[in-house]
């Protein structure tokens, strides 16, 4: 069980990603952030317990350029309005 842990850590992170998108035009006020610290704390969960090797390099890599990557685009927007 522990070796398909890596792959549910991926899997979780697009079921996640599918459910925002289906809520996309409907209110849902703030629960969209509740939505996401759920499902991306269920996948760090996943890639933690899951046995070492190539899917849980890849659940890792994608749970770190995730974050990363959304604070690196709101740098540049940020910059960005600020005329740089």
């Amino acid at each position: 069980m522990r070796k398909h842990l890596g792959i549910l850590s991926i899997v979780i992170l697009f079921v996640t990603y599918i459910i925002l998108q289906s809520l996309v035009g409907k209110d849902i006020g703030s629960s969209w952030v509740i939505m996401i610290l759920i499902g991306y704390s269920a996948a760090i969960l996943a890639s933690w317990y899951s046995e070492s090797g190539f899917w849980r390099k890849v659940s890792a890599a994608i749970l770190i350029v995730l974050p990363a990557g959304f604070l690196v685009i709101i740098a540049i927007f940020v910059l960005g309005l600020n005329g740089f």
